[in-house]
């Protein structure tokens, strides 16, 4: 059960999404001792969280991917805060809106079986982005990577029947193409060191029947909560599905 909890900052200092790492130690320090260390062992943790400018204000956005985490993080922790602390800067900010979105796992199979078929998706890369494959980084789009990564996410964080099939990730990687792009490399930097990636968007046409294509758009539209890629409890990967208006106005220099 999916949510996001974006939070409006006011801050006088002059922030960038290479600072997600201290909001994810301000993040652990209010966190109860046991949770912190159910999530240094798991597998793939059931958050992420980032942080964005638009239009020169700056959001922090937290998502929690399963009931535990939504009540510990979102609920218990954040839904009530009106300051963020980051110890290490001396640096206190302040919360000045809150906005939530919530969708349900039935909703998400719903976009699955029941929408028309989309077969153009905009994918905005709002924080920089990038797989690791064989020890190696790769710091593009690679569609096989996208869709991998969705359904691994969507795998460990579901009790449903698992999700990451060999022929179904090749079918999906051999049937989308790229047909239009706008990005840019952004390296993340993290404990004194850079991480190569890639900001900006791409526009991925699905070919094939119409279930591939709502299943690429279901994979997407979790990928927005979940994030892709490395990193993204630390402040990678974080994606947002545009539509037509958005599209425009985005690609517009």
């Amino acid at each position: 059960m999916p949510i996001l909890l974006e939070m409006k900052l006011n801050c006088e200092e002059k922030l960038n999404y290479n600072m997600s790492s201290l909001f994810h130690g301000a993040l652990m320090e209010k966190l109860p001792t046991e949770y912190v260390n159910f999530l240094h062992i798991s597998q793939l943790h059931p958050y992420t969280q980032h942080l964005e400018s638009r239009d020169g204000i700056w959001y922090w956005v937290l998502s929690a991917l399963d009931e535990e985490a939504e009540r510990i993080i979102i609920k218990d922790t954040f839904e009530k805060a009106d300051q963020i602390i980051i110890k290490n800067r001396n640096l206190v900010i302040n919360i000045s809106e809150k906005r939530y979105c919530k969708v349900t796992y039935n909703t998400l199979t719903e976009y699955f079986y029941k929408r028309d078929s989309e077969r153009y998706l905009t994918v905005d890369f709002v924080t920089p982005t990038a797989f690791k494959k064989q020890g190696e980084y790769i710091f593009y789009p690679d569609i096989k990577c996208i869709y991998q990564s969705a359904m691994n996410k969507y795998d460990v964080l579901s009790d449903k029947e698992d999700m990451l099939d060999e022929d179904t990730l090749n079918e999906l990687t051999n049937n989308t193409k790229i047909t239009r792009y706008k990005l840019r490399s952004a390296k993340f930097y993290l404990e004194g060191v850079s991480i190569p990636g890639f900001l900006g968007q791409i526009t991925m046409k699905i070919s094939g029947t119409d279930t591939l294509a709502n299943f690429a758009g279901f994979l997407l539209h979790f990928a927005e909560f979940s994030g892709i890629g490395i990193k993204t409890s630390i402040g990678m990967g974080s994606i947002r599905l545009l539509n037509e208006g958005e599209k425009n106005d985005r690609y517009t220099d």
